[in-house]
């Protein structure tokens, strides 16, 4: 082999291994890009159901002096649910867990279907006379929800094209040896808003 041929294979495996390494660096960077998005969405998520949790001891409060045995009845469950709702956190790992965002989801569907349950006997029993922070409160609470929604058809937007990158080709090559995994995406949540009869949970 003579040396400007040895010569040319050289340059040709520097330039070669330059572009591999460079795509490697592309690729990773692609990724950690669409992880970011991901997170800023699920944090988007967490701080609205931050914002309606925060909402229910003061409607609770409001209720307890209606000294009804149902509404009574109620609050302890709501408030029970309230905090178990609570205790599941929207982070990093509870969304790349099928079971740990099948948790949360449950969690926050019952809270959902507690309230919606406490909206209906309002309007069935209007002799209980809630006071007017009552039904402030729960269009707070239904606005919150609202903005849950849509922050999670982002949020599923974000995961749908992280999980499409990660596991297809080059991602994939790349994905598998820093980690990343894939994330679960959000099921429609209850909504609060929605009549007693179209829930599948029961107080």
């Amino acid at each position: 082999m003579t040396k400007r041929i040895r010569s040319f294979f050289l340059v040709s495996l520097i330039i070669s291994a330059s572009l591999s390494l460079s795509g490697c660096f592309l690729i990773g960077n692609k990724i950690i890009a669409l992880d970011q998005d991901v997170e800023e969405a699920q944090s988007n998520i967490a701080t609205q159901y931050d914002n309606k949790l925060r909402r229910i001891p003061e409607l609770l409060q409001i209720v307890k002096a209606s000294k009804n045995a149902e509404v009574e009845a109620m609050v302890s469950i709501i408030e029970q649910r309230a905090k178990a709702a609570g205790q599941i956190k929207l982070d990093a790992d509870t969304v790349s867990d099928p079971d740990k965002m099948a948790q949360f989801q449950k969690a926050q569907a019952e809270l959902n279907a507690g309230l919606g349950r406490l909206m209906a006997v309002s309007e069935q029993y209007p002799d209980l006379k809630f006071p007017d922070q009552f039904s402030a409160l729960m269009t707070e609470i239904e606005g919150a929800n609202n903005r849950i929604t849509v922050a999670q058809t982002r949020y599923n937007k974000a995961v749908k094209e992280y999980n499409t990158y990660i596991l297809s080709f080059p991602g994939n090559t790349v994905a598998a040896k820093k980690g990343y995994e894939k994330k679960q995406t959000f099921q429609s949540d209850l909504d609060v808003t929605k009549p007693v009869g179209a829930m599948d949970l029961d107080l």
